[in-house]
């Protein structure tokens, strides 16, 4: 079974110092280079909070680079 396919009640939404965001299991360790983002729930509402919230796919080097 892959990760994305594992039967977890409880995602988090995380995001990483470029403001990526991602998924993953709330029951593993935050991965290296990453930070809860400030959702939780089933997969499926985490990934609709990433789609309502994360409008601008820049990463903060290149927003920055752009202002």
């Amino acid at each position: 079974m892959s990760r994305s396919t594992l039967p977890e009640a409880e995602w988090l939404v995380l995001r990483n110092h470029e403001g990526r965001q991602s998924v993953a299991p709330a029951s593993h360790p935050v991965p290296a280079g990453w930070e809860p983002g400030g959702f939780r729930g089933p997969r499926p509402a985490c990934l609709a909070h990433i789609a309502a919230t994360w409008t601008d796919m820049r990463t903060e080097a290149l927003k920055a680079a752009m202002a």
